[in-house]
């Protein structure tokens, strides 16, 4: 179970932009505990939406546009905060789209309403942490054949 812990940071990673961006090598959800405190660079969120997480959800889940172009102007990182809540929508889309093996098919799941969450969508239920985790166990369940 470690083993998958650590290829789930470093698909996290991947959707912030890896090494590169990031300016660190994350390989474990320790690495990753590291970036988040360090504040992730303003770049991470362009990465996301070249991942396909819209700008409505980006407001809506890590940042206000007013406050990242004033953060884009200063050409300051994120805060701890906007680092974690950029993290947890990363986790959960690397999460989905290894479960549904299908980018397509995750980011259809991820925006549908679902009875499993009493008609929420799982990219609206990730706001919080405890939101993530049951989306995250939802996924989980799935990779396991436990959920249809």
């Amino acid at each position: 179970m470690e083993h998958v812990a650590f290829q789930l940071a470093e698909a996290t990673a991947e959707q912030l932009g890896g090494l590169a961006i990031l300016g660190c090598e994350v390989l474990s959800d320790a690495d990753m505990a590291r970036a988040v405190e360090l504040g992730f660079p303003v770049d991470t969120i362009d990465e996301l939406r070249r991942t396909g997480v819209t700008d409505r959800e980006i407001g809506n889940l890590i940042i206000k546009p007013r406050t990242l172009s004033h953060r884009r102007a200063k050409r300051s990182r994120l805060t701890v905060e906007e680092s974690d809540r950029a993290a947890r929508v990363a986790r959960i889309v690397a999460l989905a789209r290894k479960t549904f093996a299908n980018r397509d098919k995750a980011d259809r799941w991820l925006h549908k309403e679902l009875s499993a969450l009493e008609g929420r969508r799982p990219m609206d239920l990730i706001r919080t942490h405890a939101g993530a985790r049951i989306v995250e166990d939802l996924l989980t369940g799935i990779a396991w054949g436990a959920v249809a």
